[in-house]
């Protein structure tokens, strides 16, 4: 079973029993602890689970997060915003878009090149706001965000991106050469994967 199969099923069992304990986890995934606390390790980091003292729970989103997530939909494929992911494009009226992640955001600002202004994103591993053109991008990351792909992964410093990399796998590119390969993954009809819509 891949990593993440693993964590969709760890996430199914966490809906419906609440609490699991990583010795359980590694019984019914017939695993190692190792394993589980390394399945772990990327539902943290998504966000998605709190380790808690000899297992793990489901995150509960805060009523604020739910009706602000609810409310903001990305301008391209329409998904709800997590901020974590978020990005935000100024056009030049003074017009702001926001993208549910990376990929939106990119493609986006690869569509209105000419009439764009500022691109920002979260830096996946710390959370502040960084420029995205600056930034350093990672694709192919073992680490599944549930999101458009391919997936986009964004950091503020190469050094970061770089020792994500070590960890979790993947590539490391800066904005252009990051812009160019999205493209390339691409269908030839320039559709998102997530939506179809064009871009």
């Amino acid at each position: 079973m891949l990593p993440v199969e693993r964590q969709s099923k760890i996430l199914e069992w966490l809906r419906r029993e609440g609490h699991l304990k990583v010795s359980d986890l590694s019984r019914r995934l017939n695993v190692s602890e190792m394993t589980v606390h390394r399945d772990i390790r990327v539902l943290v980091q998504q966000g998605r689970v709190l380790k808690t003292y000899g297992g793990i729970s489901l995150v509960q989103p805060s009523t604020e997060e739910t009706g602000r997530d609810a409310a903001t939909a990305c301008s391209l494929c329409r998904r709800p915003v997590n901020d974590r992911l978020a990005m935000t494009l100024t056009g030049a009226g003074g017009q702001i878009e926001t993208f549910c992640c990376a990929h939106c955001g990119v493609l986006r600002f690869l569509h209105r090149r000419d009439e764009a202004g500022d691109l920002l994103g979260r830096d996946f591993l710390l959370g502040h706001t960084v420029g995205a053109r600056t930034a350093w991008y990672v694709f192919d990351s073992e680490i599944h965000v549930p999101c458009c792909e391919p997936q986009l992964l964004l950091f503020g410093e190469r050094e970061h991106a770089e020792r994500f990399v070590r960890g979790f796998g993947g590539t490391v590119l800066p904005f252009d050469a990051a812009a160019e390969e999205l493209q390339r993954r691409m269908n030839p009809a320039s559709h998102c994967t997530h939506c179809r819509r064009p871009t």
